[in-house]
């Protein structure tokens, strides 16, 4: 039986505010990370959020992608050189993302997830209140001794910021969800600035309680060499050069084969942790995790899948593309020639907006949001 590695820090508001609302609402869980390759740190805390929801039999998930945090990533520096751009490389990360929560069990239903620059975007245009003031007030009044056991400048801004994230979302994100987040579900590294900014908020009268609910994660070691973090693309020899060089107690090696499941010692760990990995990758599927909801944030975006959408063939043809047919099943159904069908398709797939897989049409959206106010920037 797997055992759970995370703790209800506020328990007793969680047994007032959350519980007697599981079976009658949907619980809001808000999660947010930093990602770049599908390494254990990130399989380690969707595997704890899925126990946590275990029992839950309406829950949402809304997880973060710190996007700004990822592109400073020495990894992602290396990686895209001569690749892919910036943005190329955060949708692919995204649509990863998703694919490896699903690969832990999750359903694509439950589980949104969003940039953290399109947030702060949205925070800052917001114009019922001055959302960003109320944030550096809070930050002014937070002393040093609060950040000093963290390592990066960035999580001075980042980790404050969820907690403004998590009691505005339902203001920044009216089209996904309607009232506050129920539950932050969170890193042991974030404890201290999590409770630091809650208590000021609460403090000043910004929050009525202590919302939202603080759900923490066990301690485990990051472990790191040369901006390497073991992960399922690489090979034994290479996950064991990073525990080799990584100054590991044997408590952290105990820590660490507790979230594996396992028991061993130093020597043992890296081909576990390889093999725990490997095992994950195996369920990743990533032809499965393409389709999924886009949020339009800019106007010539927005124009381009205008443009397509109001082609009725164009159109048609989205909707018939869910994998099972190819262009000439396409072009009987609609009653128009294949040379048409082929002609549209063609736009769309280089739109992105199909692919083909196995001979067959498939999107690679299931549908489109837009939020007129706060979602499409002046370009």
């Amino acid at each position: 039986m797997d055992c759970l590695n995370y703790k209800v820090l506020d328990e007793k508001d969680f047994e007032l505010k959350v519980l007697p609302d599981i079976k009658k609402s949907q619980i809001n869980i808000f999660c947010s990370v930093a990602f770049t390759a599908p390494n254990y740190s990130i399989i380690f805390t969707l595997n704890e959020l899925k126990k946590f929801v275990k029992d839950m039999p309406n829950y949402k998930i809304h997880l973060v992608l710190w996007d700004m945090s990822t592109l400073a990533n020495p990894y992602f520096k290396k990686y895209v050189e001569d690749k892919v751009n910036s943005q190329e490389f955060i949708e692919q990360k995204m649509k990863e993302l998703i694919g490896i929560a699903e690969s832990v069990g999750f359903d694509k239903q439950n589980i949104m997830i969003y940039k953290s620059s399109e947030l702060w975007k949205r925070l800052i245009s917001f114009k019922e209140e001055d959302i960003f003031q109320e944030f550096y007030f809070t930050i002014a009044q937070m002393e040093i001794k609060n950040f000093v056991h963290n390592e990066k400048v960035s999580h001075l801004l980042r980790i404050p910021m969820d907690i403004f994230f998590c009691k505005h979302f339902h203001q920044l994100y009216p089209e996904d969800i309607e009232k506050p987040i129920d539950i932050a579900f969170f890193s042991a590294d974030k404890e201290r600035l999590y409770l630091s900014t809650r208590q000021i908020l609460y403090e000043e009268g910004l929050i009525l309680d202590k919302t939202p609910v603080f759900v923490k994660m066990d301690y485990f070691p990051y472990l790191m060499h040369n901006h390497k973090v073991p992960d399922w693309n690489m090979s034994l020899r290479e996950i064991k050069g990073v525990i080799s060089n990584f100054p590991l107690s044997k408590q952290e090696v105990s820590i660490l084969f507790r979230f594996l499941n396992s028991k061993g010692n130093k020597e043992e760990l890296a081909e576990v942790l390889h093999n725990y990995l490997q095992e994950h990758k195996k369920k990743f599927d990533s032809e499965k995790f393409q389709e999924d909801f886009i949020n339009l944030s800019g106007k010539a975006e927005t124009r381009r899948f205008g443009k397509i959408l109001k082609s009725q063939i164009a159109l048609d043809i989205l909707l018939l593309a869910d994998g099972t047919k190819n262009t000439t099943e396409i072009s009987k159904k609609l009653g128009k020639s294949i040379a048409t069908i082929s002609t549209y398709t063609n736009r769309l797939k280089k739109l992105g907006f199909i692919k083909l897989v196995n001979g067959k049409i498939k999107r690679t959206l299931r549908g489109i949001k837009i939020n007129f106010e706060l979602g499409v920037w002046k370009e």
